[in-house]
């Protein structure tokens, strides 16, 4: 039905589909896109989905890809259900005042390597992946361990694999867990990028948009 769909379009991107929800980037004229987006609306599981809106002169891929996934963001943890127990939203100007008003609390970078190297939050703790399916490891491995009382504000792109980051977060025992809801794409949007140091690396042919 997704394919069929889009097939009477003129839309490029990338689309996966779980049992989880639905995820992805598609580019196209404000016209079409905006079919598109009252397509998911329409069914009822998705009627609050959240779309980040941003312009663009070209289309951001070369063709149309639908997939199907057992997982939006592969982790591979037995048990997590992010879409029933997962960290606090906060709004981009909640997150703001978090960090300005809690010296304490932890930013937690849940990215890789090649996306906060190119820019990330001031004082932000990253780790030393290259594939999101590495992030339990290092979770046990760091020091963040020993500060399970400490407030943990979580970040990623767009907000998708914080759910399931502040999920682990929250099963490995941490007690106040937050996430940016929408991502650093959303902030940047909302709060004009404060207090956060380069560009963000997003997944199309653009590579990395200002902050």
């Amino acid at each position: 039905k997704h394919k069929n769909f889009c097939a009477e379009m003129d839309v490029k991107g990338r689309i996966i589909i779980s049992n989880e929800g639905l995820n992805g980037t598609i580019s196209g004229s404000k016209e079409d896109c905006q079919k598109y987006m009252n397509f998911i609306r329409d069914d009822d599981r998705f009627k609050d989905i959240q779309f980040k809106i941003d312009n663009c002169k070209k289309h951001l891929f070369p063709k149309m890809s639908i997939k199907l996934r057992p997982e939006i963001v592969s982790l591979k943890v037995d048990n997590l259900e992010p879409d029933k127990k997962t960290g606090i939203h906060l709004s981009p100007s909640e997150f703001k005042n978090m960090m300005l008003q809690e010296k304490d609390a932890i930013i937690l970078d849940v990215r890789s390597n090649y996306e906060h190297s190119m820019g990330k939050f001031k004082n932000a703790h990253t780790f030393d992946i290259n594939n999101f399916r590495e992030l339990p490891e290092k979770i046990k491995e760091s020091n963040l361990l020993n500060n399970k009382e400490k407030k943990i504000m979580t970040y990623c792109t767009g907000g998708i694999k914080c759910e399931k980051a502040s999920a682990l977060l929250l099963k490995y025992g941490f007690k106040n867990v937050y996430q940016l809801n929408g991502g650093i794409i959303n902030y940047s949007q909302k709060e004009d990028g404060f207090n956060f140091d380069g560009e963000c690396y997003v997944f199309d042919s653009r590579q990395s948009i200002p902050v």
